[in-house]
């Protein structure tokens, strides 16, 4: 074979090899040892503005965004460790136009002259894991509590020996009011990106607002180092040149001392703890030193959870809720009991929404409002009852699926069995939500929209979910009498409640002055001690004068007439 055939030949093969890469990246590039481009190919016009010839020679930390530096240098260097990283996403400068995500991995070849090999495409769905549009469009990616929660589970299954930290600025609230809104905007993003460069595969950092943040790093990651990055860049963006106490706490997840089934609910409900910062139920002081304690504690609580649904083990108590006007009894709300458990389970469905057992919950007290309908049938009588779905169920892809073949017994009488959708946690997708409520209304089950007034997002939900009742939160009621604007409020929701067919229910009815204030306000139905305290035996709401022994929790009996 000639020179110029084998020439020829060899070019064939690399561009047989070019094309075959091709197929997985739209660029790809060659750094040598000090990270300066010395091959480039691919779609460098659209993606840089910029031929490949002006590219030759450029160091490839300036043509990212300034704070996506720490995060490529942290790439780079964990390949010289013989790691090949999963696909990061790094946001790139363009000559003209809008910055440019691109998804790089690649290999660092020590017998080719120490080069760098990356294979770089542009993502098909670019959307970062938090909702802040402005961290997204800046390219600080970065995990919101929610999606760092399902992040962190996952590494303790396949990486155990990964190290979670959580890091907090003190006093970062009274600290960003301070500071001007791009110096804000700026400190944030140069944090995110110092995080991103620290974490594992550079995905795996969260922000949490408030000067929280959360990271999943490798065993050997110097924290105090990173700790003291992160002072040094608050310091600067301090006018007064002071910055911030920066606290911190880390463990090993295989050192968390969790294992089973409960070990993701009980991390994630940490995170959330931490991560929610107005009730202060974990400090940074306590996670350093007690983590294992903490998430042996939380396991236990997951563990109760699932054995009270998987037992139903748990009373239904009925509370009345009557047409104001005539005094009759429209239908009755389910309320649970937890048995061996004394008073209200608030803290029970609190600890439940936030270990994401919520549903399993919800589909139980379902499962047994369902058989006492069954069961507990009446011709003299109305015994319609409403069961509450939490927001984070109904907003759950899966948990209607399971809903709908419960209620067949039910398909000819769907008024006996009403649902009342609470507004403890943000509903995640209120567009499916207001399908699944629809679903339901469409077989006949009326849907209340619980809590109105004090929950994440009233107004909004009044106008994205078409439902039949509306129940106003008691403490509109309860201040209805000695607080004008509290009447005014509540006048004018039931006012426009009435104008798109809604009806109405006031809480925390107390005496017959509440009662005739609600009347005069519109106000349809009202619940409260007025008119009955919860209890598990109907008949004594439809037969009052009747002495009898009620049951009660604890094997106690009290007589009720």
């Amino acid at each position: 074979m000639s020179l110029e055939n084998t020439i020829k030949s060899l070019k064939h093969e690399r561009d047989r090899f070019l094309t075959f890469a091709f197929c997985r990246a739209d660029l790809l590039i060659e750094l040598s040892e000090n990270h300066k481009i010395v091959f480039i190919s691919g779609a460098t016009q659209s993606i840089f503005g910029l031929p490949i010839e002006k590219l030759i020679d450029v160091p490839l930390s300036e043509l990212v965004l300034p704070h996506e530096a720490p995060v490529l240098e942290n790439i780079l260097a964990g390949m010289v460790n013989g790691t090949r990283p999963e696909p990061i996403e790094l946001i790139f400068k363009k000559e003209e136009g809008a910055p440019r995500p691109l998804s790089i991995t690649g290999y660092f070849v020590q017998d080719l002259e120490r080069h760098y090999f990356l294979s770089c495409k542009t993502p098909s769905n670019i959307k970062a894991t938090s909702s802040n549009p402005d961290r997204a469009a800046s390219g600080g990616i970065v995990h919101d509590r929610i999606s760092f929660g399902e992040a962190v589970t996952e590494h303790l299954i396949n990486h155990p020996e990964d190290k979670l930290t959580f890091i907090e600025l003190e006093s970062y609230d009274e600290f960003a009011k301070e500071l001007k809104k791009e110096t804000q905007q700026e400190l944030s993003e140069t944090i995110n990106s110092y995080l991103r460069a620290s974490s594992t595969e550079a995905n795996s950092a969260a922000s949490f607002g408030n000067g929280k943040y959360g990271i999943i790093s490798r065993p050997d990651l110097d924290i105090e180092k990173l700790s003291d990055e992160i002072s040094r860049q608050v310091k600067a963006a301090d006018p007064k040149g002071i910055g911030l106490k920066v606290e911190k706490a880390s463990i090993a997840l295989a050192d968390s001392g969790i294992s089973g089934g409960n070990a993701a609910q009980a991390l994630s409900f940490m995170i959330q703890q931490f991560a929610q910062d107005q009730n202060q139920a974990f400090s940074l002081e306590e996670l350093a030193h007690s983590l294992p304690e903490i998430l042996a504690r939380i396991q236990k609580t997951a563990h109760r959870i699932k054995s009270v649904i998987d037992g139903a083990d748990f009373m239904m108590v009925f509370q009345p809720i009557v047409d104001i006007k005539t005094r009759d009894i429209h239908h009755y709300e389910v309320l649970a009991r937890i048995n061996g458990e004394t008073g209200s389970p608030q803290e029970f469905i609190k600890s439940a929404e936030d270990l994401n057992l919520i549903k399993g919950f919800d589909l139980a007290l379902c499962r047994k409002a369902i058989n006492w309908i069954e069961n507990n049938p009446s011709k003299k009588y109305n015994r319609s009852i409403a069961v509450n779905l939490s927001a984070a169920s109904i907003g759950d892809k899966d948990f209607l699926s399971q809903l709908i073949p419960m209620l067949i017994p039910l398909k000819n009488t769907p008024d006996s069995l009403l649902f009342e959708i609470t507004e403890s946690t943000k509903i995640p997708d209120p567009e499916h939500a207001n399908s699944a409520i629809q679903a339901l209304r469409k077989l006949g089950h009326k849907v209340c929209l619980d809590d109105f007034g004090v929950g994440e997002a009233s107004l909004q939900y009044l106008r994205q979910f078409q439902v039949d009742i509306l129940k106003i939160d008691g403490s509109y009621v309860r201040d209805a009498l000695g607080d004008e604007t509290s009447a005014h409020i509540l006048k004018s929701i039931a006012d426009l409640c009435k104008k798109l067919n809604i009806y109405t229910v006031a809480e925390m009815v107390e005496d017959e002055e509440t009662t005739q204030l609600l009347i005069d306000s519109n106000v349809d139905y009202g619940q409260g001690y007025y008119f009955g305290r919860p209890c598990n035996d109907v008949t004594v709401f439809e037969e009052p004068q009747k002495p009898r022994m009620v049951v009660r929790r604890g094997e106690n009996t009290e007589s009720w007439s």
